[in-house]
């Protein structure tokens, strides 16, 4: 009678495992590979153009998901833009059983990892974190007056000076500003 019980409990283990189980090969030729776009404060991107080998491809959701389906497993190059962001290019290798994680960083992450370099004394990291958000949003007067922070503590007065100058060539004349460049105007 234990026997009998031991191989009915057995029969119903195994079958139950296998009715719930997806196998492998089922997901695998499912041919959808999901990817997922965050800032760097793990915020979802979205609205982000996807390209794929040069080929516009979708956008990402409010989540910053999107989907990939090929027929093919293979390399693929992928490239990401969105305003104000850094643009990202890349390869990956579909595979339907993998997830696809990007980072993007916008201009006012960049200024504040740039922030955070200065208290560091990291002079040339903090000028090329700036640059970097300069690059994205060349008109942004706190970008700019920041760049010439940098500047003047790596010594680089003349430079700072020329930065604030046209700050105020815009019509941009803070306190801040107007004090700072009186202080470049002493050397």
């Amino acid at each position: 009678m234990k026997k009998i019980i031991f191989v009915l409990s057995l029969a119903a283990l195994l079958t139950g495992c296998r009715s719930v189980s997806t196998p492998k090969r089922a997901i695998q030729d499912s041919g959808m590979m999901y990817a997922m776009i965050y800032d760097y404060e793990n915020t979802p991107v979205y609205g982000v153009a996807v390209f794929i080998n040069g080929k516009k491809y979708t956008e990402s959701d409010l989540q910053g998901r999107f989907v990939l389906e090929f027929k093919k497993n293979g390399k693929y190059a992928i490239k990401l833009e969105k305003s104000g962001y850094e643009l990202i290019e890349d390869m990956f290798t579909y595979d339907p059983m993998n997830v696809l994680y990007f980072k993007m960083v916008n201009a006012s992450q960049l200024v504040s990892q740039a922030e955070e370099a200065m208290e560091q004394y990291a002079y040339k990291g903090a000028e090329e974190l700036i640059n970097r958000a300069h690059n994205l949003e060349p008109n942004r007067p706190d970008i700019l007056y920041f760049q010439s922070i940098i500047l003047y503590y790596q010594g680089r007065k003349a430079e700072a000076k020329v930065i604030l100058e046209n700050l105020q060539s815009r019509g941009i004349n803070g306190e801040y500003i107007n004090g700072f460049l009186n202080k470049l105007s002493d050397y």
